[in-house]
């Protein structure tokens, strides 16, 4: 029961801290600092990761996301993550670990533009500021907060200029890419030039690219009509329109993209709707329980058998698409194992709580409550085996005085 109260905590993402006048105030995150050999300055970063109890639970693994304009899109991403990975069952998402990348005064346009524009002396800054990311920030996230290796970068406008720069010429540095309108028309199209060739010439290892197009035509207009107008207004659309040709056109390899046109939203409008297709697109398969009327956890028209080999297909094909080993959470097989174990339902309790020592061998938790099942079933023996081997792997008074009632009974 304890640790049901521990995983119920967890779930609660937002914090609760007190403001200056003394009321509560939620905070969405924290505000870390990288200092940049690379650009010679020190670089706020703003930081979401999701709570876990290291006290009962193993160190998790999340992937982690890269917002460009930080300062105006943290927060957005912050809550929709919250919403739809933890809150209610959600698992449309997975868990991620949040950066947000706030512009210092005067260096967006140098940060985010690739090449130097006639227009502003201080632009074409865009190759040091990703390797300011390959070099200094992504390691220092890696290094400090519990990532895994499966990396996003979001960005808009300028932003989303500089995601298809590294979409183009560092293809590997991000495992997914979201470029939501991005200015391709900057530098008179410099880089939607130089993408048509380079589209063609690199190959990628299942990276995801989504493109998001905001309706910035004259009125009446339509994407159609628009590709043979010569008006300055829309050269914006239009160069974004012509590297969703450039995509379509190309052979190209190992890339898996999508795109949508967004008529009822502008420039400015577009986030935070295309952050949301952009995300259901990457983590399409992430969802379990599947689509389906009925949670198979509590369905019981599925076998425990049907839930096993549902489960491990599941895992195996997020696995495939990521790249790494992603595992069934570990609180929440904990949480149902405990959950059937109150129900009675030992069957299903035994499925989640070996499930867990499976995955996760190296846990104390997971043979405590493995332990907690067989003293359920009236298996004693097998009950202290399990504390015993808890034990070994972290020394808990809790555990201890489990293995004391059973010795003295």
């Amino acid at each position: 029961m304890k640790k049901l109260c521990v995983l119920i905590g967890l779930l609660c993402l937002s914090i609760l801290t007190k403001g200056q006048s003394g009321q509560q105030a939620i905070v969405l995150g924290q505000v870390d600092t990288v200092y940049s050999e690379v650009l010679k300055e020190n670089r706020p970063i703003l930081i979401y990761s999701p709570s876990y109890d290291t006290a009962y639970f193993s160190k998790p693994a999340y992937p982690v996301l890269y917002v460009l304009d930080g300062e105006g899109y943290f927060a957005s991403l912050v809550t929709m993550i919250q919403q739809l990975s933890a809150h209610n069952g959600n698992t449309v998402f997975p868990q991620m670990i949040i950066v947000g990348i706030p512009n210092l005064r005067g260096t967006r346009n140098r940060d985010l533009t690739p090449s130097p524009s006639s227009m502003d002396p201080n632009s074409g800054g865009g190759e040091a500021f990703t390797a300011f990311l390959e070099k200094e920030l992504i390691p220092y996230v890696d290094n400090h907060y519990a990532t895994a290796p499966y990396r996003t970068l979001i960005g808009h406008s300028l932003g989303g200029l500089l995601v298809v720069n590294t979409l183009v010429k560092h293809p590997s540095l991000f495992n997914a890419y979201v470029a939501l309108d991005p200015s391709m028309s900057y530098d008179e199209g410099n880089l939607l030039k130089q993408s048509k060739e380079l589209l063609q010439q690199q190959s990628w290892k299942h990276q995801s690219l989504f493109l998001g197009v905001a309706n910035t035509m004259n009125p009446r207009m339509d994407t159609a009509q628009v590709r043979s107008d010569t008006t300055l207004i829309t050269y914006h659309i239009r160069s974004i329109l012509k590297l969703k040709d450039h995509l379509t056109q190309a052979t190209v390899k190992g890339l898996h993209w999508d795109h949508k046109y967004y008529s009822e939203d502008d420039h400015a409008s577009v986030l935070l709707i295309a952050e949301y297709d952009a995300l259901r697109f990457i983590f399409r398969s992430n969802r379990f329980p599947s689509n389906q009327p009925q949670n198979q956890f509590f369905d019981k028209n599925y076998s425990v058998e049907q839930l096993k080999k549902a489960m491990d297909a599941h895992y195996r094909l997020l696995s495939k698409e990521r790249g790494y080993e992603v595992k069934p959470p570990e609180p929440l097989m904990n949480q149902l194992g405990y959950s059937f174990l109150q129900q009675k339902d030992f069957e299903r309790a035994f499925f989640f709580f070996e499930t867990n020592v499976n995955y996760y061998p190296n846990s104390f938790n997971v043979y405590d409550g493995l332990g907690d099942y067989y003293l359920a079933v009236d298996k004693k023996t097998k009950a202290v085996d399990c504390f015993k081997q808890a034990l070994r792997l972290k020394n808990t008074l809790e555990i201890r005085d489990k293995l004391h009632k059973l010795s003295s009974k």
